[in-house]
C-alpha cells in the first residue's frame, strides 16, 4: 500500500556554498515536493542563510514579505465582508 509520504516530501535543502576569506555562507531553503506517476512539481522557498565564521555557525532567517502581505490580503479579504454583514445586522 503506498503511504502519502511517497508522494508529498518537505525538506529543508542546503545549496552550494560560497567561501569568502573571513566567511562561508550557505542557502537554506524549504521544498515542498509532490510526486505524481506521470510527472510532478518543487517548490522552494529561500528560508535562511548559514555564516560561518571559523568554528562558529549563525543562522540568520529570511523573512517572506511577500508571503506575509499576502496572507494579509487574504485573511482581509474574509474578515471585511463578515464584519460588514453583522454591522448591517445590528443597524437593520
Amino acid at each position: 500500500m503506498t503511504k502519502l509520504t511517497d508522494f508529498i516530501q518537505l525538506k529543508t535543502v542546503q545549496g552550494t556554498a560560497v567561501t569568502t576569506p573571513q566567511h562561508t555562507l550557505i542557502p537554506e531553503s524549504q521544498a515542498l515536493v509532490v510526486k505524481f506517476p506521470f510527472g510532478g512539481f518543487v517548490w522552494q522557498r529561500p528560508t535562511a542563510v548559514l555564516v560561518q565564521t571559523g568554528a562558529q555557525t549563525e543562522r540568520h532567517p529570511i523573512v517572506d514579505v511577500t508571503r506575509l502581505a499576502t496572507v494579509s490580503v487574504m485573511a482581509a479579504s474574509l474578515f471585511i465582508p463578515l464584519l460588514i454583514r453583522l454591522v448591517k445586522k445590528q443597524t437593520a
